[in-house]
């Protein structure tokens, strides 16, 4: 049996590390029904984990909204971020597994397709700032999930090559952007449904039983170096 060698690990944020996805749609579902409408399962499916640009095409066309998607995008994260203050809450077993990655001297990079004025909040309201080496955020690359643009930054920063990396996703796009950009990828998806992430090298219930993933006799390891900027 052949051994992968992990030397950093990528996390996702919205549905993996922090509980906001349901406030999301509220966000998204209020706003839509200032037209009459409301936001359809179907549609909430193929938004999930993209940047709020590409979420807000998608979610402009398939309802036929009569407003511009960089319109709706602006004037729904108003309702979003005002509602959002505070009210974002690690999901169990997140910071236990950030503080285990670090202990062991793991770098560790967050790859999310959020803007940045979203997830310093996210963050803020979860205990989470400050836990990562890098934070590549969706406004900070030309194309969002699930073209592999962000995870390759996110290695590039961290100085690891991407097949040396770990990414941990709870939704079919980022299994896809990252394992588009050549890296691991273990899906943990909410509620534990594998609906669409079946493109994962592994599938876990939760974000406990990653480091037992990274430990005999799994076929990964474990090899980390020095996080960015340390000797």
């Amino acid at each position: 049996m052949s051994i992968r060698e992990i030397s950093a690990v990528v996390f996702d944020l919205d549905g993996l590390l922090v509980d906001s996805e349901p406030l999301q749609a509220w966000a998204w579902d209020t706003y839509a029904q200032q037209f009459g409408t409301s936001l359809r399962d179907d549609v909430l499916e193929r938004m999930l984990g993209l940047r709020a640009v590409d979420a807000a095409q998608i979610f402009v066309d398939l309802l036929r909204l009569p407003v511009p998607a960089d319109v709706a995008m602006r004037e729904r994260d108003e309702l979003f971020l005002e509602a959002a203050r505070g009210q974002i809450d690690a999901r169990r077993g997140a910071s236990a597994l950030l503080e285990a990655l670090r202990e062991q001297g793991v770098p560790l990079a967050l790859a999310t397709s959020g803007h940045r004025r979203y997830v310093d909040l996210a963050l803020a309201s979860a205990g989470l700032s400050g836990v990562f080496d890098v934070e590549v955020t969706g406004d900070q690359v030309d194309r969002g999930k699930p073209h592999p643009d962000i995870y390759l930054r996110a290695a590039s920063m961290l100085g690891v090559p991407p097949e040396r990396c770990l990414a941990l996703e709870d939704a079919p796009n980022g299994v896809r952007s990252a394992r588009e950009a050549g890296m691991l990828c273990f899906a943990i998806p909410e509620a534990g449904s594998p609906n669409g992430v079946e493109d994962a090298d592994e599938i876990l219930g939760s974000l406990g039983q990653v480091l037992s993933m990274l430990e005999p006799p799994a076929p990964y390891r474990l090899a980390a170096s020095a996080r960015p900027g340390q000797p």
